[in-house]
């Protein structure tokens, strides 16, 4: 999941309106004072205040019973709530608001409040209901604008996150390219609204194991932040996050390790403990401590990231599937098969529900559901399992990923077992030609590592 908390701190700054005095100028602020008031201690990143502010707001706001001063007052109290991981209570909040301005002549604010359910249901895994709503929000904006407003390059981004989050990376790189065209033509080199779009686009070439690629987009956003916001921005440790989340794919945990050790207290201080978004940077690191067989580091950081993810989405989300696939290596490794194989039965049904059954993280899932079977020496188990994992990651990663030639080296593992060595050595031969073909593609990435499943030598 790509984190873009900034997008909800762009739209309620989008809805700002100029006042002359402040709260402190009268005894009885007025619900524009306590607006605009609210608005900048969100900006200093005082959401504490700003949420008191907000409140008042509202109040006020239902008072004078207007329905605009209502629907701006939830969608900027939503904000704060969302800030501080309340996501339920935010959702509740945003719903309202855009019901509001659905009935209102005001489709601008209309788009704002869209875009901010869609990015909060984004969040909660449910990408059916935010790729309708950050449609809703394009086909508004085109109305009002045309096709060149910069809003319209902001909107496909949002709509490219959610492609790429339900696994249509296609579709993701394409809407993300649309997106860069029209904001290269309107913006400078520098601009940071460009590293959104360059981060997508990265995030895309990532999960597609086209690392070089990846890398030079992530670079080049990491730059952009880094002069406009700051080296501790958290806009610039997400950036930075998602660099590190290659060099995990690359197996370069060392370096991901220490951007990791970056990013982490710059967003704890930007976004509180508890948050989510601290929960999903908790399993990329536990994951790299994984690889690295550091496994109490690991179990440390997967128990915080389920306890976050529990806390914030519930039991039924992929952050909390995530966590238990990581729970569950740890469980194998101590040889607690049984328990690691309930795991991660738990973690496929979270992802076959809130992303469908052919997504790559089903194919994930049942990869290490499969190797745990290995492990078990449960071979005629295992064979299926690795079998449909090959079906959904040729399908959605390529067979050249580097992620299915390791599942198509473990399933030759299983059939030597099984005695069918002359299908084994079969598809060995398959892998060291496709191997050899992702080695061309990332010379600077680490090949299949053959000790995945520890098989002997024949």
């Amino acid at each position: 999941m790509r984190w873009k908390t900034a997008g909800f701190l762009g739209l309620l700054l989008s809805l700002v309106q100029t006042f002359a005095q402040s709260p402190g100028v009268a005894q009885t602020p007025t619900w524009e004072q306590l607006t605009v008031y609210g608005t900048e201690l969100h900006a200093k990143g005082q959401h504490a205040e700003a949420e008191t502010a907000f409140r008042q707001a509202l109040e006020k706001a239902e008072e004078s019973a207007d329905p605009r001063r209502i629907a701006r007052s939830l969608n900027d109290l939503a904000v704060e709530i969302h800030a501080r991981g309340d996501i339920a209570h935010a959702a509740e909040m945003f719903c309202h608001a855009v019901a509001i301005w659905e009935a209102l002549p005001e489709p601008a604010k209309l788009v704002a409040g869209l875009r901010n359910l869609a990015s909060l249901s984004s969040e909660e895994a449910q990408y059916d209901k935010a790729e309708r709503l950050i449609r809703r929000a394009l086909e508004v904006q085109l109305q009002i604008s045309g096709p060149k407003y910069p809003e319209v390059a902001s909107i496909l981004e949002m709509l490219g996150d959610i492609q790429f989050e339900i696994g249509h990376y296609t579709d993701a790189e394409s809407t993300f390219k649309k997106a860069l065209d029209g904001r290269e033509k309107v913006l400078s080199p520098t601009d940071p609204r460009l590293a959104e779009t360059l981060l997508g686009l990265g995030s895309v070439c990532s999960a597609l194991a086209r690392f070089r690629e990846a890398e030079g987009f992530y670079r080049r956003a990491i730059s952009i932040r880094e002069k406009a916001l700051g080296d501790q921005h958290p806009d610039t440790a997400r950036a930075l996050n998602q660099l590190a989340r290659l060099y995990f794919l690359e197996r370069q945990y060392g370096k991901a390790e220490q951007l990791w050790a970056r990013v982490i207290p710059a967003l704890e201080a930007a976004s509180g403990l508890e948050h989510p978004e601290i929960g999903a940077i908790s399993n990329n690191l536990a994951a790299a401590y994984l690889g690295e067989s550091r496994f109490s580091e690991a179990e440390t950081q997967v128990r915080r990231a389920l306890s976050i993810c529990e806390k914030s989405f519930g039991p039924e989300h992929p952050c909390v599937a995530a966590s238990l696939t990581h729970l569950a290596a740890i469980q194998r490794e101590e040889h607690q098969y049984s328990e690691a194989e309930s795991l991660l039965q738990r973690a496929l049904n979270i992802d076959e529900k809130a992303l469908g059954p052919n997504h790559t993280e089903v194919f994930k899932t049942l990869h290490n559901l499969g190797t745990t079977y290995y492990f078990d020496a449960r071979y005629k188990d295992a064979e299926p399992i690795f079998l449909r994992a090959l079906k959904l990651g040729e399908q959605s990663l390529g067979p050249a990923h580097p992620e299915v030639i390791t599942t198509l080296a473990d399933y030759a593992a299983v059939l030597r077992k099984l005695n069918r060595k002359k299908e084994a050595r079969k598809l060995e031969a398959l892998v060291r030609e496709l191997s050899a073909r992702s080695a061309r593609d990332n010379p600077t990435s680490l090949e299949v590592d053959w000790r995945d499943l520890r098989r002997p030598a024949n």
